[in-house]
């Protein structure tokens, strides 16, 4: 999820022809005009495509390991399967899905969280996986907690990765994670948001360099290479090029109740933070500690980019026990580890 420093928020948005800053409507329609003049690459085809029974495709991009632990990876806001191509080289059968209305998959209109258990039961179902684990990476990280309350039997365990927390936890006026939640609950201005952003994006006007700002700790800007930032940028392009439906959808989902009661949830479950995080507050946390046994890691001087960068194996090893390849499980030692 890109940082706050460059995301306006909705009284930025609504003031914006009286103060003619940066999302004006004079400038949106000028750097619209100049998106359309600029043609957009296209990005590869999924590696599968699911077709569900409601006739809605789901988009899995495999990486890994074709032989080994099946993991379901499921990406942050506003991104896409491709996030997972970041992490890619690790000795699990990774399988990133796109959420409905991201990248390739099919819109879900009035889509829910507790719908997304049921899609990845007959993704599963059609990949030929009993069980499964989970990781659930940012705004990945409330559908991972939906499967672990909806298929206990299928799951065997979750990792949520710097994940959005309950909007509860959070200040009305939060920086980083708030900024989300107030798109969430003024679904018109979120809309008019990614109508700017979107093609700009697409055609590059825009980066995830603009995106993500200077305002970052020193760990996410150490690991935002440039190699990292192009992968970065086309797992965005490819979330939000062809439809703005799964964000939106998101945003809304995330800053309304969730419909999870963590208590019944019965799956283990582990959440890894970084203490540098500018975008998750720790205290937002909170509410997952009704999970029962619910380990937290919290690892030092890492940010919200550079935890799953850096820590992908270490994550990968303490959910399925299949060790990384050698020299990436040195960083889970300096985690610091709470059970609540």
């Amino acid at each position: 999820m890109p940082p706050h420093s460059r995301l306006p928020n909705p009284a930025q948005l609504r003031s914006k022809a009286r103060f003619g800053g940066p999302f004006s409507l004079r400038v949106a329609q000028g750097l619209q005009q100049l998106a359309r003049r600029t043609r957009p690459r296209r990005s590869a085809a999924p590696s599968l495509v699911v077709r569900l029974g409601d006739g809605r495709v789901i988009a899995v991009e495999e990486y890994g390991d074709p032989a080994g632990l099946p993991v379901l990876y499921f990406h942050g806001w506003p991104a896409s399967r491709l996030e997972a191509g970041l992490i890619a080289n690790l000795p699990v059968r990774l399988l990133a899905l796109d959420r409905p209305g991201y990248g390739r998959s099919t819109p879900q209109p009035g889509r829910t969280l507790m719908d997304w258990p049921v899609d990845v039961a007959a993704v599963a179902d059609r990949l030929g996986l009993r069980q499964f684990h989970v990781v659930g990476l940012s705004g990945g990280g409330p559908y991972a907690a939906a499967c672990a309350l909806a298929l206990p039997d299928r799951v065997l365990g979750v990792a949520l990765v710097c994940p959005v927390p309950p909007p509860h936890g959070v200040h009305p006026r939060a920086p980083g994670v708030g900024h989300l939640f107030r798109l969430g609950r003024h679904p018109v201005l979120a809309h008019r948001l990614f109508s700017v952003l979107r093609p700009l994006l697409r055609r590059r006007i825009i980066t995830p360099r603009t995106l993500v700002g200077d305002g970052l700790p020193a760990a996410d800007r150490a690991c935002l290479t440039p190699a990292l930032l192009a992968g970065l940028g086309l797992a965005w392009r490819e979330g939000i090029g062809r439809s703005v439906q799964g964000a939106l959808s998101d945003a809304s989902i995330y800053a309304r109740d969730w419909g999870v009661p963590f208590g019944d949830i019965r799956v283990p479950v582990t959440v890894w933070y970084g203490s540098d995080d500018p975008m998750i507050p720790l205290h937002a946390l909170a509410p997952l500690e009704a999970i029962p046994g619910m380990a937290l890691r919290t690892v030092p001087n890492e940010g919200h980019y550079s935890l799953a960068i850096r820590h992908a194996g270490a994550i990968l090893r303490d959910l399925t026990g299949v060790r990384p390849p050698a020299g990436e499980g040195a960083p889970a030692d300096r985690a610091s580890t709470a059970s609540a």
